[in-house]
Formats: C-alpha cells, structure tokens, sequence
C-alpha cells in the first residue's frame, strides 16, 4: 500500500512561487549504505524519480524554479490521496528463530508456492521475520496465500504494500527567532490576522516551557535543558529534509533514504534531499533551530533530527488529490525500512506526518498493512514515541469519525488539528471568535476517534495541537490581502524544490538584520499539527527521560492538555507549558488555560 503525506497534494495550481536558495551543509553520522537491489524489469514511470540522492545538494529530477523572490506561496488544507494497495505482494511472517538460518529454505518454499522474494525485515522487538514477496502474474492472491500459510514456522500472511499519502513560570523566554516574536502586539499570540508569527507556539504556552531553562524563573525548578537536549533525537519520516536551509543544517545530524519504484527496485543512500517541501515543513515545526537570530522556533528545541526520505520524486500530477500516479506516494515497505533504521539508531521519537484515505482505518488497533504494523509495533515496543497524524478527512476535506492509519495504530499517538477562529471566515464556515478574542476549535479537514471528547484522559483517541483551518477562498485568491495570518502554520520549506509549483517564499525575514534567505510557507493540516506534538514530546524528554515509554508520554500530555470545548477534540489541546511543569515536578504547577 502506499502512504501520502498529508498536505502531500495540497500545492494548488493557482499558488503564486519564489526561486529558492539554501545555506550549508549538513553533519552527519551516516552508517555504511545498505547493499541495493536491482533489476532489469522497468515499467511507465520515470524511473529516476525512485533513486535516492547521492549529496544534500542532489537535484534528481528537478526542473528550475520560476517567477520572482518576494511572492508568497500558499498551501491548503490538505486531502487525502486514493488508497491503492498492491496487488501481487504479500507479507510472510515468521518467528525469528525459525527464520534465522534457514533462508535458502524459505526462498524455495515461497517460490514452490507461486511467489518470488522481494525483501526482508526483522522485528527484533517483536520477534519475527517479515518477508515480502510478490505473487507471480496470473496467479491467484489467496491460492498462494493459503498455501504459503500452510508452511512450517509462519505466523501471518496477509497483503502488502500500501501506499500512504503526505501537535508556572513567572514570565515566557521568547528567543530571538523573529518569528517566534512575532509581528503583532505581544501576548498571548504575538500574531494577529494581518502581522505574521507563530501562533501555534504561543497557544500551546512554548515560551513558558522554555523559561524553566532561564535561572531565577520563578518557579521552585530550573533545568537548562528545558530548551531542548541534543541527545534527544526526533525521527522525521517523510518527503526528505532539507540539509541545506539555514534551520536545519545544524540540526540535521543523521539521514537515510529508502525508495522503491512500483517494479521493487529499492534504492538507498545516506543523503535524503526534499523536493516537495513537505518533509522541511514537518522538520520545521518539530524542531527549527532555536536562538539563532533567524525564522522560527521547533517544539523540540534543541533537539536533533534524524532526517528520512521515503517519498519520491513527484511530478505535476502530484497537484491532483485523485492521482495514482506512483510517484506522488511512498510505499509502506520504505517508510517500514524507515522505521525500522530509526529503531536500530535508538532515537527517542518517530513522526509521521502521512497516512492513508477515510477508509485505511485500522480494526481494533492494527494496521491494515502488516509491514507498516510491524515496523511500527517494533519501535513502540521499543519504548520510541511514535506520533502520527489522524488524517485530513474525505475527498471534500471533511474531517471523519475514523482515524487513518498508522495513526490508528496501537501505542501511537494520533495527533489532530485544531484552526483559530478570528472572527473571520475560515475553514469550518463560520465567523467565531473575534480578533482580540480567538477560539480553538477542530480543524473542519481533521479527522477524529473514540471516545472524542475524553478531557485529560490518556483513553481518548489522541490529542490535539494546531494545524491551521483556512477557508476555500484563502487557499485561492491571488492577492495578500485575503489571507488572514491566523488560519495558517507558518513555518520553514525546502530551498530545492522540484519545480515552481512546490516553491516556497525564499527571502530574508521581516525585519530581519541579516541578509540569509530562509525559505518557508503557509500551510495547513494534520501534517502540521504531528509534529508539534511529536516536538514536545522530545522537548519533555530532553528534562525527564522517565517518559520514554508511548503510554507514560501520552498520559502525561493528555493529563496536562487544555479543554477547548470541541466534542472531537479527544484528550483536549496540547499545553506544552503544564506538561513541562508536571515532567519537572513544579510544586505549583500552572492551570489550565480557558477559553478567552
């Protein structure tokens, strides 16, 4: 099956683009590449969009980005792309002490059976071998299946190879990321519909987590680290990552590339460029450079990204949300290789900002593909965090009472979208709020669990943290002065996108003093909401790493979330601020934030 990640189609062809340019390179800790299969076979598709890069700086497939520095680029809330499984492969499960020596064996068995090798992962948390093999044309699926069932030591047979398409101090530290500071007049949101800023940050109190690393806080606890550790590392699994944008080229200390074109040629490399922008964006939000004097601030802090690449190359018909086209999604085996690199390489948390449509649901917890389930059963198994988005509703983007997978996942964290309503039109068709009185509410494209409104209880579906809800006519209209700031996650983008359509604003700052361009967008979705949770959750473990477990992280962030009065909003909305004081044992920990 494939997964897309959301907001992966979400470049609409009305967007007004910007030629890009990045800052250096990147330090990185890479392990000796993975030998690559190969094949002679080759279909219809551009064959060197699924080749992994071979430098940060590689521009595999790009075309030369078009129009003028100084426009601004702008993303809709996102929709889902179809889920299309594959159709002739399978995932073979073993115990892994049958499998261990004997894979001459079952490669002659599976071929006995009518199916051929592909690849292999071991679950060494779990216990067991997956091998994935592909059903020989004109076959019959479940002929094969069932007699590869009937084999000594299998465990599990089942499809593979989804696809899946692209959260009390005495005063808050507000670094010097000028975006962060915002643009507006001051607290709570620093932002205002017309002055840009990072309103997700301050409504989930950021700035008051980050005072506890500043002595004399006035608090009965001080910990440096609560801006962050850089031994805490955050997995981003996605479109790649940006080693060259000013934001991440310190923070990026680890990558890996996985991608499989639709014949089952894989190709690996330790370098994992982004041409979609997408991958940037998440990294961005999860953990952008902190006191750099430039853009924004991350979730996270300090920590450090262990950036992945699993999605290819795309092309133009990645603008449709209705596309099959194979070079708009990533194949579940990669992000599972994925997964499984980032569990050997003992990162603390895993953020997947992609999923599949409404109807990729899991039953009773488990993924509906089997790789991508184990993978992601190893890691939590594995005591890693793993956050992943609820989902960006139908083909209308309507949000559904159905979380999609992995975020259905047993052991993960969903992570929903909350917009701001402003008194302005938004996503959700309404007018609430007022500007000097905005709301939170559940973004009109997210998609939600059961039970859906359990505040503070670590049994609700997930949590929730902003991902931004702007209306239709925001996501069209061709001149500034329709946008309104706070419908939007602005944050950082690739600075080598694949063409002008995936662009994003390259220029200084507002108001910046220096002169280094810093690439970023306007954006929502789920994808944006994940990894404002997943940040946190680093950010938490960078001063308490008695949450290094997915339950004990979840129930802290759910104890600790505020009521945002939405009857879907699950365990409420992430306060970064009230997490940090309980993980640092504040004797007088901060309330709740209301509802202005």
């Amino acid at each position: 099956m494939k997964r897309a990640a959301f907001t992966y189609f979400a470049v609409l062809a009305s967007l007004l683009v910007v030629a890009c340019s990045g800052g250096g390179g990147s330090p990185k800790t890479n392990p000796t590449p993975t030998p690559t299969p190969t094949s002679t076979s080759t279909g219809s598709f551009n064959q060197a969009a699924f080749t992994c890069p071979t430098s940060d700086t590689s521009a595999a497939v790009a075309r030369a980005p078009g129009r003028a520095l100084g426009e601004v680029a702008r993303r809709a809330a996102p929709r889902p792309g179809p889920v299309t499984p594959a159709t002739d492969l399978l995932a073979v499960t073993y115990g892994s002490g049958f499998a261990s020596g004997a894979r001459t064996q079952l490669a002659a068995r599976e071929q006995h059976s009518g199916a051929a090798f592909v690849r292999e992962f071991s679950f060494s948390h779990l216990g067991t071998v997956t091998r994935i093999v592909r059903v020989a044309s004109g076959s019959s699926l479940e002929q094969v299946a069932a007699q590869l069932r009937t084999q000594p030591g299998v465990r599990d047979v089942a499809r593979t190879g989804f696809r899946r398409w692209a959260q009390s101090v005495s005063g808050p530290d507000i670094t010097n990321d000028p975006y962060f500071q915002g643009f507006g007049p001051g607290a709570p949101l620093y932002e205002t519909a017309s002055s840009p800023g990072q309103w997700d940050k301050h409504a989930v109190r950021l700035e008051f987590a980050f005072e506890y690393s500043q002595l004399g806080n006035g608090s009965n606890v001080h910990n440096a680290n609560a801006l962050g550790s850089p031994n805490v590392k955050i997995a981003i699994i996605d479109s790649g990552e940006d080693p060259t944008h000013p934001e991440l080229s310190s923070k990026i200390t680890y990558q890996r590339c996985f991608l499989t074109d639709p014949n089952g040629n894989t190709s690996s490399s330790n370098f994992e460029t982004d041409p979609t922008g997408h991958g940037t964006d998440v990294a961005g939000i999860a953990a952008a450079a902190t006191n750099n004097s430039l853009g924004f601030v991350g979730s996270g802090g300090n920590a450090v990204i262990y950036g992945y690449r699993v999605f290819p190359t795309p092309d133009d018909n990645c603008l449709d949300p209705t596309t099959t086209d194979s070079q708009c999604s990533s194949d579940t085996g990669d992000i599972a290789a994925a997964i499984e690199d980032a569990v050997a390489q003992h990162v603390n948390v895993i953020n997947l900002s992609l999923g599949g449509g409404v109807t990729d649901t899991c039953s009773n917890g488990v993924d509906p593909d089997p790789t991508e389930g184990a993978a992601i059963g190893d890691a939590i198994a594995a005591n890693i965090v793993v956050v992943a988005a609820a989902g960006n509703g139908d083909a209308n983007g309507h949000g559904q009472p159905n979380v999609t997978a992995p975020g259905c996942d047993t052991g993960v964290i969903a992570a929903g979208a909350t917009g701001l309503a402003d008194g302005q039109p938004n996503g959700n068709g309404n007018s609430d709020g007022s500007a000097t009185s905005p709301t939170e509410y559940l973004a009109s494209y997210s998609n939600y669990g059961s039970p859906g409104n359990a505040v503070n209880s670590g049994n609700a579906w997930g949590i929730v943290a902003p991902g931004g809800d702007p209306s239709a006519a925001e996501s069209t209209c061709t001149s500034t002065g329709c946008i309104d700031d706070l419908h939007w996650i602005e944050n950082i983008w690739t600075s080598a996108p694949f063409d002008s359509n995936f662009s994003g604003d390259c220029s200084v700052d507002l108001n910046a003093v220096g002169t280094t361009t810093d690439c970023r967008t306007l954006i929502a979705g789920t994808s944006m909401s994940t990894p404002a949770i997943a940040g946190a959750a680093a950010l938490i473990l960078s001063v308490n790493a008695s949450y290094q477990s997915p339950a004990a992280m979840k129930r802290l962030l759910c104890q600790t979330a505020d009521d945002i009065a939405d009857s879907h909003q699950g365990c409420g909305r992430l306060d970064l601020y009230r997490a940090m004081a309980v993980a640092l044992g504040d004797s007088s920990p901060p309330s709740a934030r209301p509802q202005p």
